[in-house]
């Protein structure tokens, strides 16, 4: 049973990174039609884009179900909420169905439907069929949309398992809370960069690598222009601390989209068992620091989230560690 494998999932596009794109994106977020069942061996016809789902509840969507009225919040240190005996998981496994029907914009064509992060197990369909199923819960994950989708009306169906063998990864004091619980989102950005930018002796250098060989990565300020992925260039460039967070926009042009992020010229080594930033020791002030919010569990608010580093910045705060997983 998939449940049961240590397997990150199956049907998964390659992770790419996040960025600013203007190609075409729908959001998918707001109000879903929400079924929970006690075990995790149900029936999957709800997935059927004619099934009625009109005596279903609703729950927003991204949110924990457990704090909206289905179930409620378990928290552990470093026992277990079941027994233990990898890679199983008990039968009475809460289990959240899904449904969101969604109207494609007139001309739309090919997408990948990203989830920014689903606790624990998730498997997903559209318009029937299924696009494969996920285990990392705070990852993200794309799956190709392009040839289920259809003009006019759709119907995604996601059903989320609260116990899998990914729990037994998962279990580090914190609060157990399932349910679809960041962005999800339906784009034609198909393109994946990796910006390098390093600093050494008053000088930058910057180079990208691309899944289109076809990009190219400028960054107007310092007057580049045109770089093609491999390439490399060296600037005049005001090199990136945590004290003075110097950062310049890069743009990068393809056929069908412009990607823009924010670059910042630094190099991280270690030497002689000394830490530096730019040559020069850094001493580390550090903190922990979950991903929740009082009221809505890991479905954490822009505003939260930007208090918390201003927090943070206003204590001389220079390193986080984000326990235990990706922000």
């Amino acid at each position: 049973m998939d449940l049961e494998t240590f397997a990150p999932g199956s049907g998964r596009l390659a992770p790419r990174a996040a960025t600013r794109s203007d190609a075409p994106a729908l959001d998918l977020n707001g109000v879903w039609r929400f079924r929970l069942s006690p075990a995790a061996d149900v029936p999957d016809d709800f997935a059927d884009p004619g099934h009625d789902d009109s005596g279903w509840d609703e729950l927003p969507v991204p949110a924990h179900w457990p704090l909206h009225g289905h179930g409620a919040p378990a928290y552990t240190n470093v026992s277990y909420p079941f027994p233990v005996d990898p890679p199983h998981v008990p039968d009475e496994n809460p289990t959240g169905d899904y449904r969101r029907a969604f109207d494609l914009p007139d001309g739309w064509t090919g997408g990948r439907l990203r989830f920014e992060g689903v606790d624990s197990f998730a498997r997903v369909w559209l318009n029937g069929h299924e696009l494969g199923f996920s285990t990392g819960s705070r990852l993200p994950v794309e799956f190709d949309a392009g040839p289920w989708l259809r003009p006019g009306r759709n119907v995604l169906a996601v059903r989320v398992h609260q116990w899998s063998a990914a729990s037994y990864l998962e279990d580090q004091d914190m609060w157990w809370l399932p349910g679809i619980f960041r962005d999800v989102t339906l784009t034609r950005s198909s393109a994946d960069v990796f910006v390098r930018a390093s600093y050494d002796g008053g000088r930058g250098t910057l180079g990208f690598e691309a899944s289109d060989a076809a990009a190219r990565l400028s960054l107007p300020e310092l007057g580049v222009a045109g770089l093609e992925p491999g390439a490399e260039f060296t600037v005049d460039a005001e090199p990136w601390t945590a004290e003075t967070p110097r950062l310049y926009e890069a743009v990068v042009t393809l056929p069908h989209e412009t990607l823009r992020l924010r670059v910042g010229f630094r190099t991280i080594s270690i030497v002689d068992g000394v830490l530096l930033a730019n040559g020069r020791p850094l001493l580390l002030k550090g903190v922990n620091r979950h991903e929740f919010h009082p009221e809505h569990g890991r479905t954490v608010p822009y505003e939260t989230m930007r208090e918390d580093v201003l927090l943070m910045k206003r204590h001389n705060v220079n390193a986080v560690r984000t326990s235990h997983y990706p922000p």
